[in-house]
């Protein structure tokens, strides 16, 4: 039997966290789903040391206190005039460099000596009338397909890990365009699990 009150202090836990990052309860956004992405990969075997992220609106997203929030120590300030939560972050032998320069993937990394380029989006965790979800991981699948990429390249379409985008995911995989592409469709939690990678 589930303890109810386990339950609450978990679920109060988890919701201070959020605000601790300054992270809203009912959405992730592009950014969010971008540097956990690349956390995750740079947790794995093989991983190179670095990530570089593409950001392109900061805006409502807090990334220097979600970098310091989850163990990233900023180690390089960004040029003058540019916005104050690009430049490198650094945990333990692993950098992520934070930029807004147009035109790369969202995240780009490496393992196992392939580099990896992800097309990132933002969206609600909870599903309501109307939901963006389709037109979100449309969109993410037809910018993975534009990449500027090489034949050993792992290509990833990645959004937020909710029941709606998790359903559109396990049923596009299945498409034969999708699969000939080789593009992957990678769903990013919270919590910081990812799924659908399968390197």
């Amino acid at each position: 039997m589930i303890d109810k009150t386990t339950i609450g202090i978990s679920e109060f836990t988890e919701d201070q966290a959020q605000a601790d990052l300054g992270l809203p309860a009912n959405r992730m956004s592009e950014a969010e789903v971008a540097l956990r992405l690349a956390e995750f990969i740079l947790s794995l075997p093989g991983s190179g040391a670095m990530a570089s992220i593409r950001i392109g609106d900061a805006a409502l997203f807090d990334i220097g206190r979600f970098m310091a929030g989850t163990g990233w120590e900023q180690v390089k300030e960004p040029r003058v005039g540019r916005n104050a939560w690009t430049g490198s972050y650094r945990r333990a032998d692993k950098t992520i460099r934070v930029h807004s320069r147009p035109g790369e993937g969202d995240v780009i990394t490496t393992i196992n000596g392939r580099r990896i380029i992800a097309e990132c989006k933002k969206g609600p965790l909870a599903h309501r009338p109307a939901s963006p979800e389709h037109p979100l991981l449309t969109s993410a699948l037809g910018q993975a397909l534009l990449s500027d990429v090489s034949a050993d390249d792992i290509v990833i379409a990645a959004v937020p890990d909710t029941p709606v985008f998790r359903g559109f995911a396990e049923e596009w995989r299945k498409r034969p365009l999708v699969r000939r592409a080789g593009i992957r469709i990678v769903l990013v939690a919270r919590s910081g699990v990812v799924s659908g990678l399968d390197l």
